[in-house]
């Protein structure tokens, strides 16, 4: 039946990969839609070189995503499962997710509701993985802005934050759930390697996830040309957004830290150097006779302030 789960066939050397895209949706039928149609286009596209199936597990309770992911099913040899979750934790609906998705295929790949996938995506990672061995890959995420968008936000490098490049195939400690594809057998053969509901609200589930994944031994390597391309909603094109975002990433990056045993002295210090980088970051830029931008360096501020309401126990919830 449509958007029921599908159990695989076992797997045969030599044969197309078995992969499962596991999206986590809420309230986002619009962009879920754009991002199901880049995944059927790839499930066409390299259907020579891979079996794909996708798995979403829809956080809202009124179960808005069911009849649009259903109507996908014909679309991939492994079908388009619906789960619902409807808990407004997202380390539940990721659970959720990669538990299924696991029954499914060999691999499981994660990306957001919010994003849109190259159409090389999937095949770059597949390449990286044969290339390296690693149980892990993951790819940048690149953000970007709606045409229109207010010119401050493409001027100065909001857009960037969180983004990180390294080197084809390099080993890396840390992946993130908007790009990245994780072996099947790590979700079934461990319940303990599972997304933390203490952070399903506060966000920061993707990097305390990954670095249990990489503490327990498994290599994770970078896959430079897997891009995933986040668009930024109408929403968050206003400064207040980003001063929030700002604020929040810095509060749940201590607040992970915490959580793998970083001592709290340690955490104070680099949150007074992350306020004082983001002062002197204006007047250094003027210096070379670059612009200042004076409202991304407030945003660095407020970063650097969020950290510090981490370390004094405050958890500022994702938004």
């Amino acid at each position: 039946m449509p958007g029921e789960q599908h159990i695989p066939d076992e797997s045969v050397a030599g044969e197309p990969a078995r992969v499962t895209v596991a999206i986590c949706t809420y309230q986002r039928n619009e962009p879920l839609k754009k991002l199901l149609t880049a995944l059927s286009r790839i499930a066409d596209r390299d259907k020579d070189r891979m079996i794909l199936g996708v798995v979403v597990a829809d956080d809202n309770a009124d179960q808005l995503a069911r009849e649009l992911v259903q109507s996908f099913d014909n679309s991939f040899q492994l079908g388009a499962t619906y789960r619902y979750s409807g808990a407004r934790n997202i380390s539940k609906a990721r659970n959720l997710a990669v538990e299924t998705a696991a029954g499914i295929g060999d691999w499981i790949a994660m990306t957001d509701d919010d994003c849109e996938p190259s159409d090389q995506w999937l095949s770059e990672l597949l390449r990286v993985q044969e290339m390296t061995g690693a149980k892990v890959i993951t790819g940048p995420l690149i953000r970007r802005a709606p045409e229109g968008s207010p010119q401050w936000i493409v001027d100065q490098p909001f857009l960037s934050m969180s983004r990180f490049d390294a080197i084809d195939g390099q080993e890396m400690t840390q992946a993130f759930t908007n790009n990245s594809m994780i072996a099947a057998e790590i979700i079934n053969n461990d319940p303990a390697l599972r997304f933390n509901p203490e952070f399903g609200r506060i966000g920061g589930e993707d990097m305390v996830f990954y670095r249990q994944i990489s503490r327990a031994g498994f290599k994770i390597c970078f896959a430079k040309d897997a891009l995933v391309f986040e668009n930024e909603e109408e929403e968050r094109l206003t400064l207040s957004y980003q001063f929030r975002r700002f604020f929040w990433y810095g509060n749940t990056s201590i607040q992970t830290s915490l959580e793998q045993g970083d001592r709290r002295g340690k955490l104070v210090v680099h949150s007074f150097a992350t306020i004082a980088r983001s002062l002197i970051y204006p007047v250094s830029r003027a210096v070379r006779g670059e612009k200042p931008q004076m409202m991304f360096s407030l945003a660095r501020i407020l970063e650097g302030f969020g950290k510090l309401a981490g370390v004094a126990g405050i958890k500022v919830k994702h938004k």
